[in-house]
């Protein structure tokens, strides 16, 4: 896959409309960034009967040591996802999938998905074997926060694994030092897992039997690549090529290979941020800076993005600001009247002046069926120039009195702030794991700031 990520740039200025004459004007303009990836040349077929010839000779080293490892016996396996977020990640989304397999064998521009679509890709030689799911938002900086973990879609044998190759690759044009992991089921059908980041493919060894949702490795961009992703392929026991979503242009398998087959189309939010600068990082290779703060002051303006996955023609975003006290600054809709894309950005500009409140504002996004929001605050403490994403669990929550709160690391000191950005509550556990009383809390919202190694990760709670 694999392909430089390619931003277009679109001004609106005619698609929100404010729902009550009270508010404030919606802001003006909007822009809109799709994601494009171009389509180069992936591994070829000679390349791939070479995998093909290693898995062979590493299963006779397997079977002198193991005679009666390959007893292929049952049906073909069903699959769960062969990835997850890492623990502890806790926003909306961090992938969307770009390609699936090309079931028109017609090479140099003649695409054909299992859904008689065109989300494939081809070259003047080959086709794309494959599914790829790509890292995203801010691919480099999640690959360097390993947010995405690899796993076993089914149980099998590792049969095939690569580690140590260089994983910051920018060109998909053949290159076969991937990192990764190949596996057999128990019908002797394989399942490919591709592009690991160096390092942090799994301890196991080939001969080594792997369960359903074990892990496996971390996304990244070795071998064909050119942006951090998983290229998930398989094969069945025959060793053709299979595609395990089924359809009406899937000509490969009659049957789906998924216990429970994703959507084609799966239209959500990822993430929705607020930011100090209009500057977006797209250098390949390189970890983004996401320009993210939290907290603004009079004269400044609010960047505001949300960042979807699978956005189509004529899809409509309900967007609302809530002020500190719940009253609606803003309320308005975006449609977007481009093409269908796998992934895109939209910014809207939020300039502050003095008429604002200060006190922590809310914003709530209606796509797709669902609710997303995201948290700003006017001159308040919430600065975030040190948030990282650390590992912390927060529950229960909502809660009505105990608030438990549990980190990889030493959590040094717990802020708690109400919805105008008084301080409620400060405690300094040196611990990983704590707990507080907020029994006496009013009901509503409230913002935790836990800080963690000098730095710190900003959460919501509400007592109930």
């Amino acid at each position: 896959m694999k392909t430089r990520l390619l931003f277009l740039l679109f001004g609106i200025s005619t698609f929100m409309s404010a729902q009550n004459k009270d508010f404030k004007t919606p802001p003006s303009p909007v822009s809109f960034h799709p994601v494009s990836l171009s389509k180069t040349a992936c591994i070829s077929d000679d390349l791939r009967q070479e995998v093909i010839q290693e898995i062979e000779a590493n299963k006779q080293l397997i079977l002198q040591k193991t005679p009666d490892a390959f007893q292929h016996r049952g049906s073909h396996p069903l699959f769960i996802l062969p990835f997850r977020p890492k623990p502890g990640f806790n926003d909306y989304g961090y992938y969307s999938l770009f390609n699936q397999v090309d079931q028109d064998l017609t090479a140099n521009g003649n695409l054909l998905d299992y859904n008689c679509g065109e989300r494939t890709y081809d070259w003047a030689t080959g086709n794309h074997a494959g599914t790829d799911y790509v890292v995203w938002p801010y691919p480099w900086k999640k690959m360097e926060e390993d947010v995405m973990e690899v796993v076993a879609a089914a149980p099998g044998i590792i049969v095939d694994k690569r580690d140590g190759n260089f994983d910051h690759n920018c060109d998909n044009s053949g290159n076969p030092n991937w990192n990764g992991i190949i596996l057999e089921h128990s019908d002797g059908s394989r399942s490919w897992y591709w592009h690991f980041k160096s390092g942090s493919t799994t301890s196991k060894n080939i001969g080594d039997t792997v369960a359903a949702g074990e892990f496996l490795g971390r996304a990244g961009s070795s071998g064909s690549s050119d942006i951090p992703h998983l290229h998930f392929e398989v094969h069945d026991s025959g060793n053709n090529l299979i595609d395990p979503y089924a359809g009406p242009c899937n000509s490969m398998n009659a049957d789906s290979w998924w216990i429970n087959q994703p959507a084609y189309f799966v239209p959500e939010i990822l993430t929705l941020s607020t930011h100090n600068s209009d500057n977006f990082d797209t250098d390949c290779g390189v970890v983004e800076n996401t320009y993210e703060e939290l907290n603004f002051d009079t004269g400044e303006t609010i960047r505001f993005r949300i960042f979807y996955r699978d956005i189509q023609m004529n899809s409509n975003t309900h967007i609302t600001v809530y002020k500190p006290d719940g009253s609606i600054l803003y309320d308005y809709d975006f449609t977007s009247t481009w093409p269908d894309y796998s992934a895109a950005w939209a910014q809207w500009n939020f300039p502050v002046d003095n008429t604002w409140p200060d006190g922590i504002y809310t914003i709530t996004a209606q796509f797709g069926g669902n609710s997303y929001e995201t948290i700003f605050g006017i001159r308040t403490n919430l600065g975030i120039a040190d948030l990282q994403e650390t590992a912390i669990t927060i529950y229960p929550n909502p809660t009505s009195n105990i608030l438990f709160i549990e980190a990889n690391t030493e959590i040094e000191k717990v802020e708690i702030y109400d919805i105008v950005g008084r301080k409620s509550l400060e405690v300094k556990p040196l611990t990983e794991k704590t707990q507080l009383n907020i029994d006496n809390f009013k009901t509503g919202m409230y913002i935790a700031v836990i800080y963690s190694e000098g730095k710190k990760t900003i959460r919501r709670i509400e007592k109930e």
